[in-house]
């Protein structure tokens, strides 16, 4: 980590209140994401050709998260709200996380890896109304599937970002799907290359499809890619030639101390 990114970190650390709870936020997070996952689906009876409405939503969620990550949290809009929510994604996230160190040290930095407890609540009134519309034109039983894995859909994007800024270990290097995303995750966070790709974080199926993946590979060799870089395309081997570095990949490094508090600002306009 350089000194950089230690003073962003300590920052950001200076300004989180002492109150915040790193793993209150991650169970009311999954806690009330599970929970309204059970509620909905207490409520489909013999569903038949209604179950198709998972693989129709997750693809849907799919293309919409790569959307709005590519669109939303990597362009500076022009309403209050869509510069906050660039200015958290880019200015915070992205500089308290690069390439160079994607690792948490404490619990209280869930607060840079989970979207803000508003952010689920928001997400959760999209996802009735999508229900609630999808149930009108089909009937319940395809309203609450839609609901429900709407829902599975955020937390499994939240569990996944979680796991790519983890310590390295048997487990995440070896668990399919899992260690693919580790990996295209540290490429995303190159800053060089991170309004380019990698813009998926639950699967690579967008990235795959509009053409934004870093590799050049079928959809299921993109999928179970794991930790290689062999795949490269050109023009992102060229990319990292210029910039003198070779393709990051998540590895065993020293362990992480979390890092102290200061109060001295640091001009995010000059990183």
């Amino acid at each position: 980590m350089d000194e950089k990114q230690r003073a962003f970190r300590s920052q950001y650390q200076a300004a989180t209140s002492p109150y915040y709870h790193g793993v209150l936020h991650g169970l009311f997070v999954f806690g009330l994401g599970f929970s309204l996952i059970v509620l909905a689906l207490t409520q489909v009876q013999g569903a038949g050709w209604a179950w198709l409405g998972v693989p129709a939503t997750l693809l849907f969620a799919n293309v919409n998260e790569w959307y709005v990550h590519k669109n939303r949290l990597h362009k500076r809009g022009k309403n209050r709200l869509s510069q906050l929510i660039w200015h958290r994604h880019t200015k915070e996230h992205h500089h308290y996380f690069t390439h160079e160190e994607m690792r948490v040290a404490s619990t209280r930095e869930y607060r840079i890896v989970f979207f803000p407890a508003y952010a689920f609540v928001m997400i959760a009134v999209q996802s009735v109304l999508l229900g609630l519309l999808c149930a009108l034109l089909a009937g319940r039983n395809l309203g609450s599937i839609v609901f429900a894995t709407a829902i599975a859909f955020y937390l499994w994007y939240e569990a996944m970002h979680f796991l790519c800024h983890v310590d390295e270990s048997a487990l995440v290097r070896h668990l399919p799907l899992v260690n693919t995303m580790r990996r295209n995750h540290m490429v995303h966070h190159t800053q060089a290359l991170m309004t380019e790709y990698n813009m998926n974080l639950t699967f690579p199926f967008a990235d795959w499809l509009f053409g934004t993946s870093d590799l050049r590979r079928s959809l299921l060799g993109t999928i179970f890619n794991g930790y290689g870089s062999r795949h490269l395309k050109p023009e992102v081997a060229r990319r990292y030639q210029e910039l003198g570095m070779e393709p990051p990949v998540p590895h065993v490094q020293a362990p992480l101390e979390p890092v102290g508090q200061q109060l001295a600002p640091v001009d995010l306009n000059k990183i």
